[in-house]
């Protein structure tokens, strides 16, 4: 997969709540230059006023907001946290967050495409949130 770079792949023990898991599974697109600081603020302003949208499968988030709330370049990060985040919704929880920069409307779907066949799949999602490091996370999507 094109859009996903290797030291963009991060697995970490915990957040303090969903709004420190957006942002802390943003910071490697925002480290690389393909998002502006305010894209972290754009997706949490969006799950604020719609609700936890991110969530598309259980146990997996996708954190995305517009392309002009400061996407410079797509790329895709992936985050996976040991400590299952609960978001503000009763049954709204997620574990692996693969944040979306999508530059305009149709570059990132190749990579969006193979994201949901690898999720679809329940028992390579389980492996998925049982890697033992990174190396072997990012070897799931690609």
């Amino acid at each position: 997969m094109d859009l996903l770079d290797k030291k963009n792949v991060k697995i970490l023990e915990r957040a303090d709540d969903w709004k420190d898991a957006v942002r802390k599974s943003v910071v490697p697109l925002e480290e690389g230059g393909y998002v502006k600081a305010e894209y972290k603020e754009a997706i949490i302003s969006g799950v604020e006023k719609l609700g936890p949208y991110i969530i598309v499968a259980p146990s997996i988030a996708l954190p995305h907001a517009r392309p002009e709330q400061g996407v410079v370049k797509s790329q895709i990060a992936i985050t996976l946290f040991r400590k299952e985040v609960q978001f503000d919704k009763k049954d709204a929880t997620a574990q692996l967050f693969v944040a979306l920069a999508a530059a305009d409307s149709d570059s990132h779907l190749n990579a969006l495409m193979t994201i949901s066949e690898i999720l679809q799949d329940e028992e390579k999602v389980e492996q998925i949130l049982q890697a033992e490091n990174e190396e072997a996370l990012y070897s799931f999507f690609n």
